[in-house]
């Protein structure tokens, strides 16, 4: 069967401009909007207030992600981002180039880090094919549906060259939970009653 140009974009939904609320050290896209007026994408202020409560995937509770942790932007994006925001991040060339490269926005591929507890640490592991990634842990005490759980810690650092990173300093407490994420991998909910 000879496919013709016309048949490719009759397959391939058109994509649409979004405006995504993302964790500004990962690029993980929190959600995805579409508006009806044109102008610069809203401030996450604007948008979140001091927090957005985020659901824990797998899990039944809340986090509430600190509005500081967020930026929004304006992209280019598939349709199906607005019913599976959390597939996709977005990659703005890493902290370690000299010129910010154009945002753009990719689908979570890569496998779930590894995340497990010990002596007041977070030992996060995760393959390093695309360098040193960067990881973000939002530690918090057992979330609960209704209001959320305020994140009690926010660490941040990369993937070290054996692809690993020791986060906390020892300040997780043995009942914390954590939602760790690394750039381009899904997230990892940490629970000490082993959520997955």
């Amino acid at each position: 069967m000879t496919i013709t140009a016309r048949d490719q974009s009759v397959s391939q939904a058109p994509e649409l401009t979004v405006t995504v609320v993302r964790l500004e050290h990962t690029g993980h896209v929190l959600a995805a909007l579409t508006r009806a007026t044109a102008g610069p994408p809203p401030t996450v202020r604007l948008l979140t207030q001091s927090a957005f409560p985020l659901a824990v995937p797998g899990a039944s509770g809340l986090v509430l992600v600190p509005a500081e942790l967020l930026t929004t932007e304006e992209l280019s994006a598939p349709r199906d981002i607005l019913a599976a925001p959390w597939r996709w991040y977005v990659d703005t060339g890493g902290e370690e180039a000299a010129t910010p490269a154009t945002p753009q926005l990719k689908p979570v591929s890569c496998p779930a880090p590894s995340v497990g507890l010990t002596e007041g640490s977070l030992t996060v592991t995760s393959s390093t094919a695309d360098g040193a990634a960067p990881v973000l842990a939002l530690v918090h005490p057992t979330a609960q549906w209704g209001a959320g759980s305020a994140v009690s810690l926010q660490i941040r650092d990369v993937l070290g060259p054996g692809g690993a990173a020791v986060l906390g300093n020892g300040a997780v407490e043995d009942s914390d939970e954590a939602l760790v994420f690394v750039r381009g991998r899904p997230v990892k909910v940490y629970s000490p009653g082993g959520i997955d």
